[in-house]
């Protein structure tokens, strides 16, 4: 087990991981999802980004256990955010996908973080901007968190 210094920077992880947990709660907080937790929230971004999509791909991708992704998604279809169908490939199946209203609410929650961000990183000198660029591109790269097609897939 890590010792919780990143080797050769001596930068405690901890710390780290506290002020990005810090910053995403500061957004999501700030930002507004109207009156949805965070995972549920996430999970109508996903729905909304990968849509239609099955309940079990879901719960997979937010990493759930299916019967949590099931309360999960008949929270935001009740509040009229997503909606099922059939699976035209196995009727047995459901498929999900956001409505307008839940595709609203992401676009509005989103500009309202994105700015809350916008104005944080106007208030660093122009150093600092880069530095938080850079350092967050090669995190995000080292833990390949970008949301794209891996070759293998």
């Amino acid at each position: 087990m890590g010792s919780g210094v990143v080797s050769g920077v001596g930068t405690d992880v901890a710390t780290v991981y506290h002020q990005l947990t810090q910053i995403n709660r500061a957004l999501r907080t700030r930002g507004g999802q109207g009156s949805l937790s965070a995972g549920v929230a996430a999970a109508l971004w996903t729905i909304a980004n990968h849509s239609p999509i099955r309940l079990s791909t879901l719960a997979q991708r937010e990493s759930v256990t299916a019967p949590t992704m099931s309360r999960i998604v008949a929270t935001l279809e009740e509040q009229g955010y997503v909606e099922r169908m059939i699976d035209p490939d196995d009727a047995r199946a459901r498929l999900f996908t956001a409505t307008p209203a839940g595709i609203e609410l992401l676009s509005h929650a989103r500009s309202l973080r994105a700015q809350l961000l916008a104005d944080a990183i106007d208030r660093l000198d122009a150093d600092d901007r880069d530095a938080v660029h850079r350092g967050l591109a090669a995190l995000a790269g080292a833990l390949d968190v970008c949301d794209r097609p891996r070759p293998d897939s």
